[in-house]
């Protein structure tokens, strides 16, 4: 390296650190949170979050026995149109998969 190569190089280095200067003196920071703050923070969100998943589970629950009763009532009042049911879901559900492998050959065909 010459001398010049030298003198720019500085020279960029101190523009450089000029303008940080710059900007460290116009963005001043932001207050720190002590640490108990954040973990009085950190407890609240876990018992939100707990909440909430609790009562996510019961509802989940109670839908869930909801549409087992609705099942078990609608096979004693009429079982020929619960197997009706029954017997297309399952066209349906063989009809998607069908649906998916075969795109799914077509794709990996291409490629």
């Amino acid at each position: 390296m010459s001398r010049s190569d030298e003198h720019d190089e500085q020279e960029i280095v101190a523009r450089m650190q000029q303008q940080m200067s710059v900007l460290d003196d116009a963005y001043e920071p932001v207050n720190i949170p002590s640490l108990a703050s954040l973990e009085a923070q950190v407890r609240e969100r876990r018992q939100v979050r707990r909440r909430a998943n609790r009562i996510e589970m019961i509802m989940f629950w109670i839908v869930g026995l909801f549409v087992i009763a609705f099942g078990v009532l609608l096979f004693h009042s009429a079982p020929v149109l619960y197997l009706g049911i029954q017997a297309l879901s399952l066209g349906a559900a063989i009809a998607v998969v069908a649906i998916w492998t075969g795109r799914r050959r077509k794709e990996t065909r291409h490629e």
